[in-house]
């Protein structure tokens, strides 16, 4: 999976303030696409990204 579709992701599913439906609606996923997406994103990083502390980290990553 590419890079450019997990940074899409993941910046999808911050505006979205963890919603997996919202976020799935936005990008024209299945709800467990995302959820894989996601998941994938944790594992690269180490992140959990159901803790606000990670999330702001990554908001702010991506504002940089």
């Amino acid at each position: 999976m590419s890079c450019f579709l997990l940074v899409q992701t993941l910046e999808t599913f911050l505006r979205n303030s963890g919603s997996w439906t919202r976020c799935a609606e936005e990008l024209h996923l299945h709800v467990n696409s995302v959820r894989y997406r996601v998941q994938r994103i944790q594992d690269l990083t180490g992140r959990d990204l159901s803790r606000m502390e990670d999330r702001v980290d990554f908001f702010l990553a991506l504002l940089v």
